[in-house]
């Protein structure tokens, strides 16, 4: 399995490429890090991409979803995965944490300095919560056998054992008696109920809200300045590397012309104490 999921990433950083990313880093989030994995899921990443000076300039955002063959592809510039990944945001960091990650060790390194903001998770399972019973076109096999889809449920409870475990961590790793476990319980191999599902979903919810402190507050982890200076260098190697031209205009104003132009242009020499305005033709190099 481990060598399938590498490989699919290299695919889904190739599929990126293909549409013109910048590609920075991709990293696994989803059951194969929480050992729940099967035979049907899906392999899931997120990847970050490097915005264009274009993009900078114009305040472009990226931030879509890719579907693919057997996943999904959550794609973020950079500038916009830190504004999210800042704010403790559990899922974001666990691309962060797994082992199953391609691209930059030092964005990798950088932002496993940032931990889950506990209320983030607890936000999660409400999110969970809502989408247990309600009928996605493509949970229609699993609401047309139960009436609510078991993913969800699955997912509440893996939260809710996360809380529980006092662990700054964005996942848990279970052993493999208890992923099978979680495995049925995520394609409701137990046949329960839609309203045992619900009532425990609650349930567990209100236990999960008592798993955290009253006066609990994230202290989120400034690296404004990490991430600027990461994006300034990386597009300065960019830059020289596209050579890019561009056009420089001078005017004299009556006084000499530098001698570094007259030297390039030796026809410039002539017009040495007028008052007169060129435009020079020149390469751009950023050191």
């Amino acid at each position: 399995m481990r060598d399938n999921i590498f490989k699919e990433l290299s695919n889904r950083k190739r599929i990126l490429e293909e549409k013109g990313y910048n590609v920075i880093y991709i990293g696994l989030y989803g059951s194969q890090n929480y050992n729940v994995a099967d035979k049907l899921s899906d392999i899931d990443c997120k990847a970050i991409v490097l915005p264009s000076l274009h993009d900078i300039i114009f305040r472009k955002v990226t931030s879509k979803t890719i579907e693919c063959e057997n996943g999904t592809i959550d794609v973020k510039d950079l500038i916009t995965f830190y504004s999210v990944i800042k704010k403790g945001n559990f899922s974001y960091i666990e691309a962060m944490d797994t082992e199953y990650s391609i691209g930059d060790k030092y964005i990798k390194e950088l932002f496993k300095q940032i931990r889950p903001n506990k209320k983030s998770i607890l936000g999660a399972m409400y999110e969970k919560r809502k989408a247990l019973t309600h009928e996605y076109p493509s949970k229609t096999e699993e609401f047309e056998k139960w009436g609510f889809d078991p993913k969800q449920y699955h997912h509440i409870i893996r939260l809710r054992d996360l809380l529980y475990s006092k662990t700054d961590k964005s996942y848990l790793i279970y052993d493999d008696l208890k992923g099978k476990v979680m495995v049925k319980v995520k394609r409701n191999s137990f046949n329960y109920s839609k309203d045992f599902v619900e009532f425990m979903s609650d349930k567990v919810i209100e236990q999960s809200k008592e798993l955290i402190p009253k006066n609990y507050k994230y202290e989120p982890v400034n690296l404004d300045n990490e991430v600027s200076h990461y994006i300034e260098n990386k597009l300065k190697l960019e830059l020289n590397k596209h050579n890019t031209s561009f056009a420089r205009e001078y005017r004299t104003f009556g006084t000499n012309i530098p001698k570094s132009d007259i030297k390039k242009f030796p026809e410039l020499k002539q017009y040495n104490g007028e008052d007169i305005s060129y435009i020079i033709y020149e390469s751009l190099e950023i050191l």
